[in-house]
């Protein structure tokens, strides 16, 4: 019955998956730009380009025939060029929806209409997390992701439009926001929760405490902050901003496990001493901390893979990538791969002197 009772509940998470789709593929009408599908495409190669380094690309010419959506439902001919390569460019197909403008008496494509895919994505999300958990806990996880996308954009609606903004105090408490709505919605007004909030914080701090003294000492030799991309303000200060984020992430993560094990101790009734806690603290923290630093590796070699290539292909020696495309997002993962490592100690430390002395019931 239990086997029969979850392929149901798949199969309806499909079916709503289908309907988002389908809804999000006919929602034209909601859109004030004109909405268009292609129908039919004809290409052909109008040149050949090569560079110094004997790199070679083919920029073709579509002649897209495109259904409009909404307002006058009538045929166009749009032209499209794109690279083979579709580095800045984009290659459409038949089906292919487009976001459109109007430019004088002609219609130029913006971009591909995505929302149909991100919807379908979005509600599958969704649906596995109600599968896999509950109705309460599902909402408030969302109810909290909804809370910190509206505190991001404030956060950078006071940097945009304010001259004088502080633009790490106002990150620090952002950071502190953020983790304090994920936690007390995910779990709930507790002494877990209070627990977890305090060493997240705290090794936050010590975090960031220690990356500040390292480059006061060492005059921030061999840190190229002036490679940051598209930096309107002091580099050095948006840079610290977003190690505060990223560190915050990685040590919550690693926190609210070790604080969740040790409380499972608490549970058992069982008479504990702080050396038990602390040991089991840190045999917990030793267990994770590896797979979390590995993960952080592997979302920044993502992250640059694409520069990495690029400059590769351009005659860039390993030596001008690492500075210059690599040298940030590597003190970046060590600061939060140093974050977790502080983790373990701050957090089994802190829950079992806490634990070990009953200061308050759970």
């Amino acid at each position: 019955m239990t086997f029969i009772k979850q392929t149901k509940k798949y199969w309806l998470v499909l079916m709503i998956v289908a309907m988002a789709w389908l809804f999000l593929r006919h929602d034209a009408f909601l859109y004030t730009n004109p909405v268009g599908q292609v129908t039919r495409v004809s290409e052909k190669e109008t040149q050949k380009i090569t560079d110094e380094h004997q790199n070679s690309d083919f920029i073709m010419t579509q002649k897209l025939t495109v259904k409009l959506l909404n307002h006058a439902k009538k045929t166009i001919y749009v032209s499209n060029s794109y690279a083979q390569s579709q580095v800045i460019s984009n290659k459409y197909r038949v089906g292919d929806q487009l976001l459109l403008e109007n430019i004088g008496s002609t219609k130029h494509i913006l971009s591909l209409k995505r929302d149909a895919v991100v919807g379908a994505l979005a509600t599958l999300l969704v649906g596995l997390l109600l599968i896999y958990s509950k109705w309460r806990a599902t909402s408030w996880l969302m109810f909290s992701l909804v809370i910190n996308i509206i505190l991001f954009g404030f956060a950078l609606f006071i940097n945009v439009h304010s001259k004088d903004a502080n633009v790490l105090l106002l990150f620090s408490v952002l950071a502190i926001l953020f983790a304090t709505a994920s936690l007390a919605l995910v779990l709930g007004k507790t002494l877990q929760m209070g627990i977890t909030l305090l060493t997240t914080l705290l090794t936050t701090t010590l975090t960031i405490g220690l990356l500040l003294c390292v480059l006061r000492l060492t005059n921030n030799a061999g840190v190229h902050f002036e490679t940051m991309s598209y930096v309107t303000q002091v580099p050095v200060t948006l840079f610290m901003a977003q190690t505060i984020i990223g560190v915050l992430g990685a040590v919550m993560d690693e926190a609210a496990d070790i604080v969740a094990m040790q409380f499972g101790m608490r549970r058992e009734g069982i008479t504990r001493h702080f050396s038990d806690y602390w040991h089991a603290g840190m045999s917990v923290g030793r267990e994770i901390m590896g797979t979390l630093i590995n993960v952080l590796f592997m979302i920044f070699i993502a992250e640059t893979m694409p520069m990495v290539f690029l400059m590769l292909r351009n005659g860039n020696n390993w030596t001008y990538i690492m500075d210059q495309t690599m040298n940030l997002g590597i003190l970046q993962t060590v600061i939060s791969g140093i974050g977790i490592v502080l983790a373990v100690p701050v957090t089994s430390a802190l829950v079992g002197w806490i634990m070990a002395r009953k200061v308050t019931k759970l």
